[in-house]
């Protein structure tokens, strides 16, 4: 069979010859119309189904089951006897089973209408509202259809399965719905059905396809060899394709009335061509009218001239009316220019004296490192004098002890008996004599350790100092690693997006400001940051632009304050705290200022307008605003810089310069850069990343190294700290020596001879000790009176320190008001440009008023004399003309409609001449037409002629297949027989022979059993079936007229055919009960549904029980 299956892309042009039959006869309700919800006595019906056998989730070995177009379940409800009722059928073979009455014959009726089919398709009703149960205002049924793999159709909007609900009504209306799998509406429309069901190939009205009890039992009764063959024609889709071919063959009959009907009409067009040319040639034309026409059109010409002249006072006058407003302008635009210079005067001031403070602080740097010097020195001196009293006082607590000591030994002396001591003062002497050598080498000792502590005390001294200096040193070193961290960073993000040279947060910056101006929230769209709107011409120059810009390379222009107010708010959402852009007020002009007179002009340095390539007017107009760069120069060295600015007189309107270097240089200053490379305007973004990543590892060896110094500075500090300790321990240790060798002297020179007692030498020597204190006590009164002269001193040098730090300070805080002076100062420079703009926009738009009217004056002159010169085309010689041209253009209209009259009788000639073309034409394109249509007529029936001998073998070729199939079938219960076809008069006969009556053909299959009857029609359904493209079969009560034998061959045949055509759906209704049968063994192919058993009483339809009494008669 042919399969007319569109592809999802060819599906909105199908064919509708097809459903045409299934379209007819059906109304089809409105897609709004509310459906009602109905809850039915009978809900809940499905709950008594019992899935009897089979797995449907499992494959067949030999075959997969189809991917679309098969029924995966089916619900009715309010439909014929049931209040609902559900069923979901397996891929492959499904029994219902179900005794007469249970409504199981509904299943198909319910399939046939829910698919779109009419009522008389199914035997069961008139209309389609007869579906509808006793007492019930509606019906719905809906279909779930397979669709996947490739062939499913429009997958993306449905899914996995095509629901189909229609809606039965009381009224007769009828409404569609086709769902997703997901429960979404898809389409209300009949046609989106059709186009389902042609892409699936079901055929809803093919009788084999879904074959009813009623179907079935008229094809046991029928004799008619002619239904058959129709039957078979039905069932193959050639009758469908014979249709087509005829409705071709009309259609190719009018195209044949259409050329005839042309043909017809060419005598007489050519007849008519020549009589229009007959007419062209004859045409004369009306010399003397048209003579006075030309005349008074000489006049015309001239009069309109005359009337043009007059026309060109008004226009003089009104010039010099607007000149004479000129000088009011000049001086607005003249006073608007003296208040920016006003402002940029006082801007000058401002600076002028924060310079003038620089330079105080400046002055004041030597005397405030003089006096820390000072400072140090005083606080030096303070500490050696209170090292020196120290040194007084234990000296003193010394002596007193001495002296108590002595005092005891004269008291000791007196008490003791004198001896002789001869001996022992030898002894003594020379044991002084011994203990002052080791007195004197302790003594010296003493005076290096002393000096040594000094030493250890300055060093350590001064390695805090350095230690202090490293710490800060390596700070700044940490400070400026984090920046050109963040700077690399940001560079090498920069290779895929330039924005991230200026922050990795600022293309998601734009890309909100992007979004906001769509939405409409800007009223003109911010620029910014503004480095990435400029681009250099010279990239040597780049630190100089930056330097020039400075801030303004990072900042962003908003045309006014609600534009800023919304821009703010972007912004402290996406940027990090502390980078935020700054946003300078300007107002847009999307025309590029004209700078020509008042920029700077050297023969060998440009200006930063100049360096610059910008393609937003707005970006360069915000920069001549805001910076002037139409008035700075470019001055790459620096010594060529300071000739032209300071050493030669500046150039006209140019008051700064900027080297390569960045150096900024006045008339009368010269600012060095503060950095030596570019941030945002280098070309080379790789060479700024490997000189970023330079510098960050010599930063890092930098700070490695200081590191080390820093490392060794606190070892260095701790190892001097540790000598002074050992040192003065070692001091404190050596005096004790001393003390002690100084006491044993003193001791040993105590003793004298004890007869007499003699106790002056110590009592002299307590004198001693006493004048010793008396000194020693002068000294501490002396130094304690140098001490407070230099705590004075001290704290003299430290208020002059304070005092001149003091100055240093104010003059820094005086120096903010002036900042902010500068700053107000700036805006009243931005102000004050505004507003001088603005009135040069006024002069300028005045000036244009006077040039637009200049342009309209010479422009009507011109007209003027354009006119005078096509006056003396037309008339040479200048008329003097007292009419007006009105009065002269009536004249020739009454001429020209005197000429128009004549031509009506003797025929206009423009227009003859049109006629006569267009109807040559119009003949030409006729025979053109003709032309083409006997070609296609021509290759319509070749085509044709084709496809009409295809038809016949592909229909003889079905013959074949479907009469070998229904052999073989016949065979199965030991029949003999064969379909016998004759096309030329289109019958087709069944010829059976059983096997009992083997001595001659049976031609009648009325003549058979029966149940013999029923066996051949499942023999011949069967075959059809083999001929047949529906991924679906229904069959209702094929075994009610079969014998045991008979419906077990029978079954046997269809479930062997059901098994080697797995990709096709089997749904077979029997009252037998089946579930004991041993050819339904294989159960991972097959469903069994069993109804419940009706209700006799109730809830069966009429025609319901008229078709169960039938069929009992039949049997009885």
């Amino acid at each position: 069979m042919v399969k007319r299956k569109g592809s999802n892309t060819e599906v909105d042009q199908p064919s509708t010859s097809k459903r045409a039959r299934a379209q007819s006869g059906h109304h089809e309700e409105d897609p709004d119309v509310e459906e009602e919800e109905e809850e039915g006595d009978g809900a809940g019906e499905e709950d008594v189904m019992n899935l009897t056998q089979g797995d449907p989730n499992l494959n067949h070995p030999n075959e997969k089951e189809a991917d679309t177009g098969i029924i995966e379940a089916i619900s009715l409800k309010n439909f014929m006897c049931h209040s609902r009722l559900e069923f979901k059928f397996g891929p492959n073979v499904n029994f219902v089973v179900g005794k007469n009455g249970s409504g199981k014959s509904a299943v198909l009726t319910g399939l046939v209408v829910g698919l779109g089919g009419k009522a008389t398709i199914t035997d069961r009703g008139k209309s389609i509202k007869s579906f509808i149960k006793h007492g019930q205002n509606a019906a719905e049924v809906a279909i779930r259809i397979r669709n996947r793999g490739l062939e499913a159709y429009k997958p993306d909007e449905y899914g996995e399965a095509v629901i189909v609900e229609r809606r039965l009504a009381q009224d007769g209306a009828t409404s569609y719905r086709l769902k997703s799998i997901k429960g979404k509406t898809i389409s209300t429309k009949r046609e989106e059905l059709s186009h389902v069901l042609d892409h699936f190939n079901i055929q809803v009205d093919n009788p084999v396809s879904i074959l009813n009890q009623d179907t079935s039992r008229n094809f046991l009764h029928s004799r008619n060899a002619s239904d058959k063959y129709k039957f078979f024609l039905k069932a193959t889709q050639l009758e469908q394709m014979s249709s087509d071919y005829s409705t071709i063959q009309e259609q190719r009959e009018e195209i044949q009335a259409t050329l005839r009907t042309k043909e017809e009409t060419v005598p007489q067009l050519e007849k008519i061509v020549s009589e229009k040319e007959q007419r062209f040639k004859d045409l004369a034309t009306l010399q003397e009218l048209e003579k006075k026409v030309e005349g008074l059109k000489n006049m015309y010409a001239w009069a309109q001239v005359h009337e043009l002249e007059k026309q060109l006072e008004p226009i003089a006058k009104a010039i010099k009316q607007e000149e004479a407003r000129t000088p009011k302008y000049d001086q607005k635009v003249q006073e608007s220019m003296k208040k920016v210079e006003a402002a940029e005067a006082k801007h000058q001031d401002i600076q002028q004296k924060l310079q003038e403070l620089a330079d105080k602080v400046q002055a004041l740097n030597p005397k405030h490192e003089e006096a820390k010097a000072n400072l140090k020195l005083k606080k030096d001196a303070c500490k050696k004098t209170q090292a020196e009293h120290r040194k007084v006082l234990n000296q003193l607590k010394t002596t007193k002890r001495d002296r108590e000591q002595v005092m005891e030994r004269i008291d000791e002396m007196k008490d003791s008996v004198q001896q002789d001591y001869e001996a022992e003062r030898r002894a003594r002497e020379e044991q002084i004599r011994l203990l002052q050598e080791q007195l004197q080498k302790l003594q010296a000792q003493q005076t290096t350790t002393d000096h040594q502590i000094d030493q250890f005390a300055q060093a350590v001294t001064l390695y805090k100092e350095q230690l202090y200096n490293l710490k800060r040193d390596e700070q700044d070193i940490q400070n400026t690693t984090r920046q050109l961290q963040r700077r690399l960073q940001d560079l090498q993000s920069s290779r895929n997006n330039s924005l991230k040279r200026f922050g990795n947060f600022m293309p998601d910056l734009v890309r909100q400001i992007n979004q906001a101006y769509q939405q409409g929230r800007f009223h003109q769209k911010p620029r910014g940051p503004l480095g990435s709107c400029i681009s250099l011409r010279d990239p040597e120059l780049a630190l100089a632009v930056e330097s020039c810009l400075k801030n303004l390379m990072f900042a962003f222009c908003a045309n006014d304050h609600h534009d800023e107010r919304v821009l703010e708010g972007i912004m402290k959402q996406v940027c990090p705290q502390g980078r935020r852009p700054s946003i300078i007020i300007s107002r847009f002009h999307e025309r590029p200022y004209d700078v020509s007179t008042n920029r700077v002009q050297h023969p060998d340095y440009p200006a930063v307008l100049d360096v610059l390539d910008i393609e937003d007017p707005v970006v360069s107009n915000f920069l001549i605003d805001q910076r002037k760069i139409e008035c700075v120069l470019m001055i790459k060295d620096n010594k060529e810089a300071r000739q032209v600015m300071q050493l030669q007189r500046p150039p006209r309107n140019c008051n700064e310069a900027f080297t390569a270097m960045g150096d900024q240089v006045y008339t009368n200053r010269y600012y060095s850069s503060n950095t030596d490379k570019s941030s945002y305007l280098r070309v080379s973004i790789e060479e700024e990343v490997q000189e970023t990543q330079e510098r960050l590892q010599r930063l890092q060896q930098d700070g490695s190294a200081t590191r080390q110094q820093l490392a060794e500075l606190e070892q260095d500090i701790r190892k001097n700290q540790q000598e002074q300790r050992r040192h003065q321990t070692q001091k404190m240790k050596t005096q004790e020596s001393i003390n002690k060798i100084q006491y044993e002297i003193r001791d040993l020179q105590s003793v004298e001879e004890p007869t007499p007692v003699d106790v002056s030498t110590l009592e002299e020597e307590v004198m001693m000790y006493d004048e010793q204190i008396k000194s020693l006590e002068e000294k501490m009164e002396t130094i304690e009176t140098d001490f407070n002269a230099q705590k004075e001193d001290l704290e003299e040098a430290e208020s002059a320190y304070q005092q001149i730090d003091q100055q240093i300070r104010e003059l820094a805080d005086s120096a903010d008001p002036l900042k902010d002076d500068l700053g107000r100062a700036d805006i009243e420079i931005s102000q004050a440009k505004q507003h001088r703009k603005h009135y040069e926009q006024k002069h300028k738009e005045h000036l244009k008023k006077i040039a637009d009217m200049q342009k309209e004056h010479d422009k009507h002159a011109k007209k003027v004399e354009e006119e005078t010169g096509k006056a003396f085309q037309i008339c040479p010689e200048r008329l003097k003309v007292r009419r007006t041209a009105k009065n002269i253009e009536n004249e020739i209209v009454q001429i020209q409609k005197r000429i128009a009259q004549e031509e009506v009788k003797r025929g206009n000639r423009e227009e003859v001449t049109k006629d006569y073309y267009e109807s040559r034409e119009q003949f030409g394109t006729i025979k053109d037409q003709i032309r083409e249509l006997k070609r296609f007529i021509k290759s319509l029936d070749e085509i044709m002629f084709q496809r009409q001998q295809l038809y016949k073998d592909f229909r003889r070729m079905l013959a074949l297949r479907s009469n070998h199939f229904f052999i073989n079938m016949l065979h199965q219960r030991g029949f003999s027989g064969k379909m016998k076809f004759d096309h030329r008069v289109c019958t087709l006969s069944l010829e059976v022979q059983s096997s009992e009556s083997n001595k001659q053909v049976t031609k009648d299959m009325r003549s058979l059993s029966g149940g013999e009857r029923s066996f051949s029609t499942v023999c011949f359904i069967l075959a059809l079936w083999d001929s047949m493209e529906s991924p679906f079969r229904c069959l209702d009560e094929f075994d009610v007229f079969m014998d045991m034998v008979n419906r077990r061959i029978s079954m046997e045949m269809m479930m062997k055919v059901a098994q080697d055509h797995r990709h096709k759906q089997f749904i077979f209704l029997t009252p037998q009960d089946m579930s004991s049968h041993s050819y339904l063994r294989d159960q991972s192919i097959m469903r069994m549904w069993r109804m419940p058993d009706p209700d006799r009483g109730t809830g069966v339809l009429p025609f319901e029980r008229r078709v169960e009494e039938e069929d009992d008669d039949r049997r009885n």
